[in-house]
């Protein structure tokens, strides 16, 4: 992808105008390299100050400089596709020079500070809390990531998650806390909330315990109160408000898991993610077996036990892979 492509994702991720697949694509560009990762928060940066409602008498020189640079490309006769090439660049000039000269002058031509982040991850069956710059505390899942700077910013704090987390913000109306994950954005001032977002499974999730929170997605955004949840599901792209279960969102904190009526396989990631284990079924007809219980931070053994109940199922342990299946005449749990 050719570097004017890039900048033209970038400042139409952060106006909230991409897809899901452009985000991906746009995270494992900012992923392959940290010259990458620079210059996306430097462009950060400068939408950010293109936002605030003052220009400066140089933004307004600039501008006008901009602007006659812009009149003084007088057209040539090109061939067809290379027309559309040059558009393609004239757009991304002018974009990015409006971007950065309106909000900040000419401070996008300037190098600015490289960020300096700090990222926490967690494996499988291990958890981990995360002390933040300004004295929030963050607990973060098994087979979760958090990046943050390791200083936040006059005016926001900024954290990106993959996975799960629980958010205990410190309060700080100046400074608006921002969660990232995947395409939804959870600004608070100071709260307590959960956010889920674990890779495959499905579903995004935002509940709140405490204090109130503003979900961004792309061009809509939800206020939440206490006790609410805004859940995502990937596969309909439908989004629900609703109550929800705080014992069962956040009792993986304390090793506890709650299933109230769920099929095996839309919980195997739960058990999975807590114990640092892989269930694998031997067909559909498991998979689909419902359980109804609570594991107060039990043993793996005893959650195995328990699903041999459910199903009734058997398994076999072979290191950390668990097999399932209905049993048949002659299966016995090992």
């Amino acid at each position: 992808m050719e570097l004017e492509e890039i900048y033209l994702l970038i400042t139409r991720y952060l106006a909230r105008q991409t897809s899901s697949d452009e985000n991906t694509q746009l995270a494992t560009w900012v992923a392959q390299s940290p010259e990458n990762e620079r210059t996306f928060e430097q462009l950060k940066a400068v939408w950010q100050r293109s936002q605030t409602p003052t220009a400066t008498p140089e933004t307004a020189v600039a501008l006008r400089s901009v602007k006659a640079r812009l009149a003084q490309s007088a057209p040539q006769p090109v061939a067809p596709a290379r027309r559309w090439r040059m558009a393609r660049r004239h757009q991304f000039v002018a974009m990015l020079l409006l971007v950065g000269l309106v909000g900040g002058g000419y401070a996008y031509l300037k190098p600015s500070p490289a960020v300096a982040y700090q990222t926490c991850r967690t494996m499988a069956g291990q958890k981990q809390q995360v002390r933040l710059p300004d004295g929030s505390l963050v607990t973060l899942a098994p087979q979760s990531q958090l990046r943050y700077p390791a200083k936040f910013s006059d005016t926001n704090r900024e954290v990106y998650l993959e996975g799960e987390a629980f958010f205990e913000v410190s309060k700080n109306p100046h400074r608006p806390f921002r969660v990232h994950s995947g395409t939804w954005v959870t600004q608070v001032l100071g709260t307590k909330f959960n956010v889920s977002a674990v890779h495959g499974a499905g579903q995004t999730a935002v509940s709140l315990v405490e204090g109130k929170v503003e979900v961004f997605d792309r061009q809509e955004h939800y206020l939440l109160a206490p006790g609410q949840q805004l859940r995502a599901e990937h596969a309909t792209g439908h989004i629900y408000r609703q109550s929800f279960d705080a014992a069962k969102v956040t009792g993986w904190r304390t090793n506890k898991l709650v299933f109230r009526n769920e099929k095996l396989g839309d919980v195997a990631g739960q058990i999975e993610r807590l114990y640092g284990v892989k269930l694998v079924f031997a067909d559909a007809a498991t998979a689909e077996v419902r359980l109804w219980a609570t594991f107060e931070n039990e043993p793996l053994p005893a959650v195995l036990a328990a699903l041999q109940l459910a199903g009734p199922l058997s398994y076999r342990r072979e290191g950390q892979v668990i097999y399932l299946q209905q049993p048949t005449s002659g299966n016995a749990a090992e």
